[in-house]
């Protein structure tokens, strides 16, 4: 099963992904990685960063497909893995289901949500070690505008307090309800 684990910019999307990997001994796979690759070959690409303009779809897409290939070699060693990505775009998000459905049989998706107030403190100032950007308040505001809103059940991961409450209550949450395991394909 692919664990999706989206959010805007600022949510705390990041440090939940890798909190729950850890704790269930999953690979994490952040989308991230594959975006500082691919979104170096966009001409724009100094302007989009320096001005929070949202790359296009079309190099959002190549991205995906570099992404499912990956996922496709990773799932037949691990029966589940943590994904990191915004997941704001809806045509997105269902390119990515189907093709999580395809290669991995099915998937959840974790939606972490801050409010504006602590994004921005999170955010103001603070300078992003490894991060594709080095300002990402407006690129923040820019997804935010661009949100589509779920048409498919998701679970909610409020994260206004510390990482480490919010990854202990979905962690409750993810046991209490399914059963994950870290046991490899086939071995169960």
């Amino acid at each position: 099963m692919i664990i999706f684990v989206g959010g805007l910019i600022g949510a705390g999307k990041s440090t939940i992904a890798r909190g729950m990997a850890d704790h269930f001994s999953f690979p994490y796979y952040d989308v991230d990685e594959v975006k500082k690759v691919v979104y170096h070959q966009d001409p724009d690409f100094e302007k989009n960063i320096a001005e929070g303009i949202p790359f296009s779809d079309e190099l959002r897409i190549e991205v995906f497909r570099r992404v499912f290939r990956d996922l496709e070699k990773l799932v037949k060693t691990h029966p589940h893995i943590v994904v990191d990505e915004a997941l704001h775009k809806r045509e997105i998000r269902q390119m990515l289901y189907a093709e999580a459905r395809r290669i991995a049989g099915d998937f959840i998706v974790i939606w972490v949500q801050a409010n504006k107030d602590i994004i921005r403190q999170r955010l103001s100032g603070k300078k992003r070690s490894g991060h594709i950007l080095d300002d990402p308040m407006p690129l923040h505001d820019a997804f935010a505008r661009q949100f589509e809103d779920y048409h498919r059940c998701v679970i909610d991961c409020p994260n206004n307090g510390t990482a480490k409450e919010a990854i202990s209550d979905l962690v409750h949450l993810i046991e209490a309800i399914g059963g994950l395991t870290s046991h490899p394909p086939g071995s169960h």
